[in-house]
């Protein structure tokens, strides 16, 4: 099943389900393979996972080594305005831990259950996608 969304759409749903700082549509993905980000091999991702995932993201993009993660490194996985929410020292970079700050935010949006995890559906939602988005 593809997942096509336009920006305003992923913008709307994930400001619909209360996600603190909404994103960019994510890249269509012809399947979203909760494999990817769950290592206990339990099928469902929970919030110790998405912060492993988010600080291994993290590490991949932050390519000048300061420390944090400009508009550039990030490679149009945020929008400008998007960014600003995510960055609440407002000096134009996310860390480690605003970015992991940020996953967690996204992680709570794609789980409308609140069991703490997110199954395959939840990961294949509009907010799951903006979730894959960050931590892949």
């Amino acid at each position: 099943m593809a997942i096509k969304l336009t920006s305003a759409a992923l913008l709307a749903a994930i400001v619909t389900l209360g996600a603190t700082a909404p994103l960019a549509a994510a890249p269509a993905m012809t399947k979203v393979d909760i494999a990817a980000f769950d290592p206990d091999k339990d099928g469902t991702i929970d919030a110790k996972e998405v912060e492993t995932a988010a600080a291994a993201a993290f590490a991949k993009l932050e390519k000048d080594k300061d420390g944090t993660l400009d508009a550039k490194e990030l490679e149009g996985r945020l929008t400008a305005a998007d960014l600003k929410k995510a960055d609440p020292d407002g000096d134009g970079t996310l860390d480690q831990k605003e970015y992991v700050a940020l996953a967690l935010g996204l992680f709570k949006a794609a789980d409308p259950d609140n069991d703490g995890t997110i199954d395959a559906r939840e990961l294949a939602s509009p907010a799951g996608s903006a979730l894959v988005q960050v931590i892949r």
